[in-house]
C-alpha cells in the first residue's frame, strides 16, 4: 500500500531556492522563483481564493512528471536530481574565482594535459568548504543580521519604525498611554484589553484561539487522506480514465521507490570508491594477497661430502651414550615409579588401617557413651537416698555427743556448785529445783556417776590407780542407749545394702568390672583423648557414690580401720598405677609408677572423705576429752595432710574443724565458770567436805583436756598454744584462784607441768606463785 505524501502548507513566506542546486542565473531558476512567487498566496487573500488555487495545483498535478516541450514546460516544475547525505555534505560550495576564471577544458581529442591546464584547474579546485561569512559581513544597511531576519521575518517586515521614532510617534505613544490609564480607571475595557473570562470570540467556553480560528477549519490539510478533493466520475469512461489515472500514480510511486534504492547502491559504490583512495579498502587488500607470484624454482641441494668411517663411528657413538642415557633415565624413572606405588600401598593401607581404626572407635564410643548414659541415670536415681542414709548416720551421731555433752556438762555443774558457787540462771525447762549443792537431782547425778566409776574402776583396776578421779573419760552411754545405737548402725547397714538390692548388672554393683574396665580400656586405647578430657577425675566422680555408700557410720575418730582398709581405696589406688604391658618378670615384684592422671586415691580422700571427718567434727562424734579419738583424729589428719598436701584447703578446711571443737568447748566452760562464780551466783557452804574433791575432779578434767589438745601441737603449734592458754586464764585461773589454800596450789602445780612449755610467762608466774593479793 502506497500513502501519498502530504503537500505542504501554504505560508506567507516564500521560501529561498537552494543556491547549491540551481544557480541564481539560470533562467530555469527564475521560472521556478516567478511561478512560486505567483502561486503564493498573499496575506490579505481569502479561503476561496486558497481554494481555488489548490484546486488548480491538483489539476496540474495529473500531468506527466517529464515534459519534452509544449506550453506547460515553462509552468512546471523543473527536474532535480536527488543526492543522498553523503555526497550533500561532500559537496563544495562554488568559488568566485572558479566563476571568474575562464574554463580551458581540454578537448575531447587530446589525450595529454599542458602545465597552464593543470595549474588553472589546481588553482579553481577549492582545497576545503567555503568558510562562512562573519556576523558583521551579515548585518545589513538595517542594524539586523541574516540570521535575525530569517528567523523574524514577517515581524521584521511589517516593523516600519525601525530606527529614532520622531516627536510625532513619541506623542502618538504617550496619547495611547494615556487612553489606556484613562480606560483602566473608568473601568473601561482598552482595544488591547483581552479578558481572561469567555464572553468574545466563538468558543466563550474557552480563553485559547484554535487554529481553525485563525483562517480556514484546517481540512485542506488532509484532504488526500479524507478524499476531500476526490471526484466523483460519472459514466463508464469517467470511471475508466480515472482508473488508468490511479494506476500512473501508483507507477510513479513504485518508480521513485526504485530511483531512490538505485541512488544508494550509486551512493555506496561512490563511498567505496573513496575509501579506496585512502589506501584503506578491503577490496585492495583482497587483490595484494591474490597478486600471483612469479616462478620460483626448488631449492638446489647442498652438496655433502662422502662420510667417511671415523665420523660414522663417532656418531654411532654419540647415539650409544644417548641411548645409554636415555636407559639410565627410564630406569631411574621405572625406579622412582616403583618406589612412588610402593609408597602408595603403603599409604593405602595405611589410610584403611586408619579407617579401621576409625570405625572401631566410633563403634566404641558409641558404646562408652550409651553406658555412661546408663550410669547418669543409675546415679541420679541412687544418689539422694544415699544421702537420706548419710544425714540419718549424722543425725545419730548428733544424738549420741549430746547426750554425752550434757551429761558431763551435768558432772561439771554439779562440783563447780560444792566449791565456786550456784548460778542463780536457770533454764525455764527445767521443773526440778538443782539449784542447792545437795539437791536431790545432783545427789542422783552424783551417785550415778559413781557407780560408772566404780564399774570402770573394777574393769580397769590394774591400769588405773583409784586417786586419778577425774582422769578417765566418762563418755560411756548406759546399756539401754548403747544397744539403741547399735541398731541404728545396723539399720544403715541395712540401707545401704538395700540401695543396690534391685541393680542385677555386675558392672553397676561393683564398679571394679565396671568403671574401672571401660575407663581402663579408654587409657589404653586412646590416652591422649583420655589425659585431654580429665579421665580419671571422671573416674572418681562416677565412682564416689560406692566410696560413700562403703563409709556409711564410719567415724575416722572412733572406728579402728584406716582409710587402706576399704576397697575403693585399694582399687583407686591399683588403678592409678596401671602395669606395663612389655613388663619382665624381675619388675613385677616393684610398685609400678603413678600415670598421668595422677593418684585418684587421693581425689577420692579430698572428694569424699575430707567432707565426711567435717561432718562429723561438727556433728560431735570427736569428743575432745578422749585420748584414743585424739590420737585417731590426729593420725588421720596427718595421713590426709600427706595425700592432699598441707596447702590445700581441703586439709585447711580439716584443721579448722577439728580446732574448732575445742574452742566451742572452751567457750562454754569459761561461761559456765563465770556464771558460777559471778558476783550474782550463790555462794557454796562455808565447809563442805566434798568441796576439796569436786575442785579436784574438776581440774584433773581440764588437765586432760590441755593434754588432748597439746596432741594437735603435730599439726597446728601456733593454735594450740593459743587455747592451751586460753583454757588456763579463763577456766582454771579462777578456779585455782578461788581454792588457792584449799588444795588449789597443788592443782596449779599439776597443770603447770602438763602445759608448762605453751604457756606464756604470766601464766606461768601465777600457776608457781598463786594470786597476788
Amino acid at each position: 500500500m502506497f500513502v501519498k505524501r502530504a503537500r505542504p502548507r501554504p505560508s506567507v513566506r516564500s521560501r529561498a531556492v537552494d543556491d547549491d542546486d540551481v544557480a541564481p542565473s539560470s533562467p530555469l531558476a527564475q521560472s521556478v522563483t516567478s511561478s512560486e512567487v505567483d502561486a503564493a498566496p498573499s496575506p490579505s487573500a481569502t479561503a476561496m481564493d486558497r481554494k481555488k488555487a489548490q484546486r488548480k495545483s491538483k489539476l496540474n498535478k495529473g500531468g506527466s512528471r517529464l515534459s519534452f516541450g509544449g506550453d506547460d514546460e515553462s509552468d512546471g516544475t523543473p527536474f532535480k536530481q536527488k543526492k543522498s547525505l553523503l555526497s550533500q555534505s561532500l559537496k563544495l560550495a562554488s568559488s568566485p574565482l572558479a566563476s571568474a576564471a575562464p574554463t580551458a577544458a581540454p578537448t575531447a581529442s587530446s589525450e595529454s594535459y599542458s602545465r597552464d591546464y593543470i595549474a588553472e584547474l589546481k588553482a579553481a579546485t577549492p582545497s576545503r568548504a567555503a568558510r562562512k561569512k562573519d556576523d558583521q559581513e551579515e548585518i545589513g544597511a538595517d542594524g539586523l543580521s541574516q540570521a535575525a531576519r530569517d528567523k523574524y521575518a514577517s515581524t521584521i517586515i511589517e516593523d516600519t519604525t525601525v530606527g529614532i521614532p520622531d516627536h510625532v510617534a513619541v506623542a502618538a505613544a504617550k496619547s495611547r498611554r494615556k487612553a489606556a490609564l484613562d480606560a483602566q480607571r473608568a473601568g473601561a475595557e482598552g482595544e488591547d484589553f483581552i479578558a481572561l473570562g469567555g464572553e468574545r470570540g466563538p468558543h466563550p467556553e474557552s480563553r485559547l484561539m484554535r487554529e481553525e480560528d485563525e483562517g480556514d477549519e484546517g481540512d485542506e490539510d488532509l484532504a488526500d487522506y479524507t478524499e476531500a478533493n476526490s471526484r466523483l466520475y460519472i459514466g463508464k469512461q469517467a470511471n475508466k480514465r480515472a482508473a488508468a489515472r490511479l494506476k500512473g500514480e501508483i507507477g510513479e510511486l513504485i518508480d521513485e521507490r526504485e530511483a531512490e534504492d538505485e541512488s544508494d547502491e550509486e551512493t555506496r559504490e561512490w563511498e567505496a570508491t573513496i575509501v579506496a583512495r585512502t589506501g584503506h579498502s578491503v577490496y585492495a587488500e583482497a587483490e595484494k594477497k591474490k597478486k600471483p607470484q612469479g616462478y620460483v624454482s626448488a631449492p638446489i641441494p647442498t652438496i655433502r661430502p662422502v662420510p667417511s668411517i671415523s665420523s660414522a663411528e663417532a656418531r654411532i657413538a654419540q647415539r650409544l651414550a644417548q641411548l645409554k642415557a636415555t636407559k639410565i633415565q627410564s630406569e631411574h624413572d621405572l625406579e622412582t615409579a616403583v618406589r612412588d606405588i610402593s609408597l602408595l600401598k603403603e599409604q593405602d593401607e595405611d589410610i584403611r588401617k586408619q579407617l579401621t581404626e576409625v570405625e572401631g572407635k566410633r563403634e566404641w564410643v558409641e558404646g562408652f557413651r550409651e553406658w555412661v548414659e546408663v550410669l547418669g541415670h543409675f546415679l541420679e536415681e541412687k544418689m539422694p537416698k544415699l544421702e537420706d542414709i548419710e544425714k540419718d548416720a549424722a543425725k545419730y551421731e548428733k544424738e549420741r555427743s549430746t547426750m554425752v555433752v550434757q551429761r558431763r556438762a551435768a558432772d561439771d555443774a554439779d562440783d563447780l556448785a560444792l566449791f565456786l558457787g550456784i548460778p542463780t540462771s536457770t533454764t525455764p525447762e527445767s521443773t526440778v529445783d538443782d539449784s542447792a549443792a545437795n539437791s536431790d537431782a545432783r545427789r542422783i547425778r552424783r551417785i550415778a556417776r559413781e557407780d560408772r566409776r566404780a564399774r570402770r574402776r573394777g574393769v580397769m583396776a590394774a591400769a588405773v590407780p583409784s586417786d586419778v578421779d577425774g582422769l578417765s573419760t566418762d563418755s560411756e552411754l548406759d546399756d539401754e542407749t548403747t544397744d539403741a545405737f547399735t541398731a541404728s548402725q545396723h539399720d544403715l547397714d541395712r540401707e545401704v545394702e538395700s540401695l543396690l538390692a534391685d541393680v542385677k548388672a555386675v558392672d553397676f554393683r561393683d564398679p571394679n568390672q565396671g568403671l574401672a574396665v571401660w575407663f581402663g580400656d579408654w587409657r589404653k586405647r586412646y590416652p591422649e583423648e583420655y589425659n585431654g578430657a580429665f579421665g580419671g577425675l571422671s573416674l572418681v566422680q562416677a565412682w564416689e557414690f560406692w566410696a560413700r555408700g562403703e563409709m556409711v557410720g564410719w567415724q575416722p575418730s572412733r572406728s579402728d580401720n584406716p582409710i587402706e582398709s576399704f576397697r575403693w581405696f585399694t582399687s583407686l589406688y591399683n588403678y592409678s598405677r596401671p602395669k606395663p604391658e612389655n613388663a619382665d618378670a624381675d619388675d613385677m615384684d616393684l610398685e609400678p609408677d603413678v600415670g598421668e592422671e595422677g593418684d585418684l586415691a587421693t581425689e577420692m580422700v579430698s572428694k569424699a572423705v575430707v567432707p565426711l571427718f567435717i561432718k562429723g567434727l561438727e556433728a560431735g562424734a570427736y569428743d575432745p576429752y578422749s585420748v584414743p579419738q585424739t590420737r585417731r583424729s590426729v593420725d588421720m589428719v596427718e595421713v590426709i595432710g600427706d595425700l592432699t598436701g598441707k596447702e590445700s584447703r581441703k586439709y585447711i578446711s580439716l584443721v579448722k574443724a577439728a580446732l574448732g571443737v575445742f574452742q566451742a568447748h572452751v567457750l562454754e566452760l569459761a561461761t559456765a565458770v563465770s556464771a558460777s562464780g559471778g558476783p550474782v551466783a550463790q555462794r557454796p557452804p562455808p565447809y563442805n567436805p566434798a568441796a576439796r574433791s569436786a575442785m579436784q575432779r574438776y581440774v584433773r578434767r581440764r588437765i586432760k583436756l590441755i593434754r588432748n589438745l597439746l596432741l594437735w601441737r603435730r599439726v597446728a603449734p601456733t593454735e594450740v598454744h593459743d587455747l592451751v592458754a586460753r583454757v588456763v586464764s579463763v577456766v582454771l585461773r579462777p578456779v585455782l584462784a578461788r581454792t588457792w589454800e584449799g588444795g588449789g596450789d597443788d592443782m596449779a602445780k599439776r597443770v603447770l607441768e602438763v602445759a608448762g612449755s605453751a604457756l606464756p610467762d604470766n601464766l606461768a608466774k601465777f600457776l608457781q606463785q598463786g594470786p597476788q593479793l
